[in-house]
């Protein structure tokens, strides 16, 4: 049986050869590029990058490589928050503070370079009435220099978080002040009993394995610069 290339004229050939020459030239198109942070499960780990589907089903490949920080985040609470801490918290604007979506506790060895105040991402509200419902954040580092019992109606974890009189009312939550710059200026942040609140552990490479919840902070290019690993709780962050 005659060949196709032979019952067509030669430049017919010519043609059909140069055209599955440029299909097979055609590059793979390039990942997207990743959001500042990513946040959903691990599927795949390689020596030099980590693989993360997001909660809304995108995928990312990330690098990773000597630059890239782990640390893993365990479950803590209210009572643990103590004066002198270092805190990073995303906080919704309330009425006479700002209100906590959620909270970590930083050791000391991770606290260089953190900005005080600066734009994060929307996150699921703890004082919403559907825990699905997200607010827009604003991020908070910063030394905790009081903490105080906050008098909260009952509904208001359920609803706005706004701050009460005591009479008629239970103490369920805490109203931190949170200094910057050396101390000369505070913040002021209710954080409702509701609010996920995690601790920070550095820790290595082997803390990210198949399966981990994680929220990787990432630098340009799609590389990971921290890999933050949830053990026993979801990275809120």
């Amino acid at each position: 049986m005659s060949s196709l290339t032979t019952l067509l004229p030669s430049s017919a050939a010519t043609l059909l050869f140069v055209s599955g020459a440029v299909a097979f030239a055609v590059p793979a198109t390039p990942e997207a590029q990743a959001p500042a942070r990513v946040r959903g499960t691990v599927t795949a780990i390689a020596a030099d990058s980590i693989t993360v589907v997001e909660r809304e089903g995108r995928k990312f490949t990330l690098k990773t490589g000597p630059d890239t920080v782990y640390a893993v985040v365990v479950p803590s609470s209210l009572d643990a928050i103590k004066v002198n801490d270092f805190v990073g918290t995303a906080v919704k604007a309330g009425e006479g503070s700002m209100v906590a979506v959620e909270l970590a506790i930083i050791p000391e060895n991770m606290r260089a370079g953190r900005i005080s105040f600066y734009k994060w991402d929307p996150l699921p509200d703890p004082t919403a009435s559907r825990a699905s419902d997200a607010t827009t954040t604003n991020m908070v580092n910063g030394l905790v220099s009081n903490v105080t019992p906050s008098a909260l109606k009952a509904a208001a974890t359920a609803g706005e978080g706004r701050v009460v009189s005591a009479d008629n009312a239970s103490t369920a939550g805490r109203t931190l002040t949170v200094t910057y710059d050396g101390g000369s200026k505070t913040f002021s942040i209710l954080v409702p009993p509701n609010a996920p609140i995690v601790r920070y552990v550095l820790s290595d490479e082997a803390a990210a394995v198949i399966g981990s919840s994680v929220m990787v902070k990432t630098d340009p290019g799609n590389r990971a610069g921290l890999i933050t690993i949830g053990k026993g709780v979801v990275p809120p962050m």
